[in-house]
C-alpha cells in the first residue's frame, strides 16, 4: 500500500497516525467541548441518609407541582399520549360538529371503526352538533387564544 501524495510506504498504524498529526500539527485541543448526558445537577443520593433523602424527594415533588400548576394556569396541558388522543378526538369532534374540511374523512373512518354498527357514526355526528359531545380541552384552547 502506497501513499501517492508522499509516495512512501504506509506499512503501520503509527505510520498513518503520525501522517494525521503531522497534517493537523501539534497543538492540542484547548477546550474540547463535552456534553453531559443529563441537564440536572447530579446529586450524591447514595450519600443522603433517610430523613435527607425523603426531603429531596419531597423538594422535588414539590418542584414538579408547582411546574404543573403553571402549566394549567397558563393554559396549556401536559403531553402525553392521553392529552394527544383528548386534543384529536376534540378536533375531530370540531369538525364534525362544524362540517368543515375533513368531516368526511373522520365520518369514513368511524364508518370503518363501526363498520357492523351502522347507525353509529352518524349518531355521532348528530350528537357532535347537537353539542352532546363536548370537547374535553376545549376550555384550554380558548384560554391559549
Amino acid at each position: 500500500m502506497t501513499n501517492t501524495e508522499i509516495e512512501e510506504p504506509i506499512d503501520m498504524i503509527e505510520d498513518e497516525l503520525g501522517l494525521l498529526k503531522e497534517l493537523l500539527g501539534d497543538d492540542p485541543i484547548e477546550n474540547p467541548v463535552t456534553r453531559s448526558v443529563t441537564k440536572r445537577p447530579t446529586v450524591g443520593v447514595a450519600d443522603m441518609s433517610t430523613d435527607e433523602f425523603r426531603a429531596y424527594k419531597a423538594k422535588l415533588q414539590a418542584e414538579r407541582r408547582a411546574k404543573l400548576k403553571a402549566r394549567q394556569a397558563s393554559g396549556s396541558v401536559k403531553f402525553d399520549s392521553s392529552s394527544a388522543r383528548e386534543a384529536l378526538a376534540d378536533a375531530a369532534l370540531l369538525i364534525l360538529a362544524t362540517g368543515g374540511p375533513g368531516a368526511d374523512a373522520v365520518m369514513s373512518y368511524l364508518s370503518k371503526v363501526f363498520h357492523d354498527q351502522v347507525g353509529a357514526p352518524i349518531t355521532i355526528r348528530a350528537r357532535a352538533k347537537s353539542g352532546q359531545l363536548r370537547p374535553k380541552l376545549l376550555h384550554v384552547a380558548r384560554k391559549s387564544s
